[in-house]
């Protein structure tokens, strides 16, 4: 599985908002371990052309604090799943997702 979190570089946590960011960083995870990591410049770009980003590096999954129903939409359009109002440490939240993906709840799009 690979998962994409919204990433703060100076901080090292889970950035606010999923609009206009500039970093997400990737995790590749396989039997509950997380085998690497990378950072992925996005110079900001809006919620449909960060879907498409986050498609073509193949995520199956991210984290976020916030983000609004287009993105939501976008994203499960793609097939990535989303867990939103997760906060802290990006290593922290991926280590845990990886261990124990049922501590987080799934964002779903209300039709």
């Amino acid at each position: 599985m690979i998962l994409a979190i919204t990433y703060n570089p100076d901080e090292k946590d889970i950035i606010q908002s999923f609009h206009n960011i500039n970093f997400f960083k990737i995790y590749n995870i396989e039997k509950n371990t997380i085998i690497d990591s990378s950072l992925v410049r996005t110079d900001g770009q809006g919620h449909c052309a960060l879907a498409g980003i986050l498609r073509r590096i193949g995520v199956n999954a991210m984290i976020c604090k916030e983000l609004d129903e287009d993105a939501l939409i976008s994203l499960s359009e793609l097939g990535i799943r989303v867990y939103s109002g997760v906060e802290g440490i990006c290593d922290e939240a991926a280590r845990s997702f990886a261990e124990d993906i049922n501590k987080f709840k799934e964002s779903t799009v209300s039709i």
